[in-house]
């Protein structure tokens, strides 16, 4: 499912609505601006969202981030990178971090080759950013030439503060979606929950009773063939909370069917009813293979 399907009032798609009448009192009040692809908001993502939102809460800014869609990668390598979090998660986890509003640009090749100066001196118009808090490995612009020092050089001449975090790392190693997406392939399950900071989920479609899960759409980063401990809860809904309770089960997973077949003894564990659901996957069981 593209981000392009998902709409929310806190929510905003393009430059045009992004320098509409939404950001107004951003304009006026000043923001603080964060900037990038947090697809799986893992720990790194939340550590500088977590230190934007302490500067906006000291200075009475707003928070905005900033991101694309679709994924760079989609352009630049013609791949899309497999999902890890639910568009509707993603969103819920942003305003639980403190971001008021998020736009997302269109990648598109006039994006692929603008110059980083033009396009921050827009977005800092657009948003009324007086501070951007990026990660060290942050880069803007046409041949990503808009570096952390170039872009602290540029906001310096300009009143705009420019804040580094310093990067998450798990066992030693950066955090990059990349790396969780390759652990999630191989079955390392605990691997990826240590740098997500959270075991990764799923959403799946039940009929009603029936044993089996149906992978919601496509693009989801999926384990191997096997036996898993999963956590089943409701799927996130706007009107909601964050999907972080459920009660655990066992299921065989099918990837060529992209299924998640249930124990029978975890149907009186399911929500009530049948439908959309989230699946987190705790832990492979040892010894216990697909078919």
């Amino acid at each position: 499912m593209s981000l392009n399907q998902v709409a929310s009032e806190s929510r905003l798609l393009g430059w045009e609505e992004l320098e509409g009448a939404s950001l107004a009192g951003a304009r006026e009040d000043g923001a603080v601006l964060t900037i990038g692809i947090f697809d799986g908001l893992h720990r790194g993502h939340q550590r500088i969202l977590a230190a934007a939102e302490r500067l906006a809460a000291s200075a009475g800014l707003h928070r905005i981030h900033i991101g694309f869609d679709p994924h760079p990668d989609l352009l630049l390598r013609g791949v899309t990178p497999l999902r890890l979090l639910d568009p509707i998660e993603l969103e819920m986890r942003f305003a639980s971090a403190g971001v008021e509003q998020w736009c997302d640009l269109p990648f598109d090749a006039e994006m692929r080759d603008t110059e980083w100066e033009p396009f921050l001196a827009r977005l800092v118009a657009a948003t009324g950013a007086r501070s951007i808090v990026l990660s060290p490995e942050s880069a803007l612009g046409r041949g990503r030439e808009g570096r952390l020092e170039r872009i602290r050089s540029w906001g310096a001449t300009r009143g705009i503060q420019v804040h580094p975090v310093a990067e998450a790392r798990a066992e030693g190693a950066p955090i990059r979606s990349t790396a969780i997406r390759a652990a999630i392939a191989a079955g390392e399950l605990s691997g990826a929950a240590r740098a997500l900071g959270r075991p990764h989920a799923i959403t799946a479609l039940r009929s009603p009773g029936s044993l089996e899960l149906q992978v919601e759409g496509d693009g989801f980063a999926l384990p191997p063939a096997g036996e898993y401990e999963i956590r089943i809860g409701a799927a996130a809904h706007r009107s909601g909370r964050l999907p972080l309770t459920g009660r655990v089960a066992r299921a065989r997973f099918d990837p060529a069917e992209q299924t998640l077949s249930l124990d029978r003894t975890a149907t009186e564990r399911l929500p009530e009813g049948s439908g959309r659901l989230r699946a987190a996957l705790l832990r492979r069981l040892a010894g216990r293979s697909g078919r």
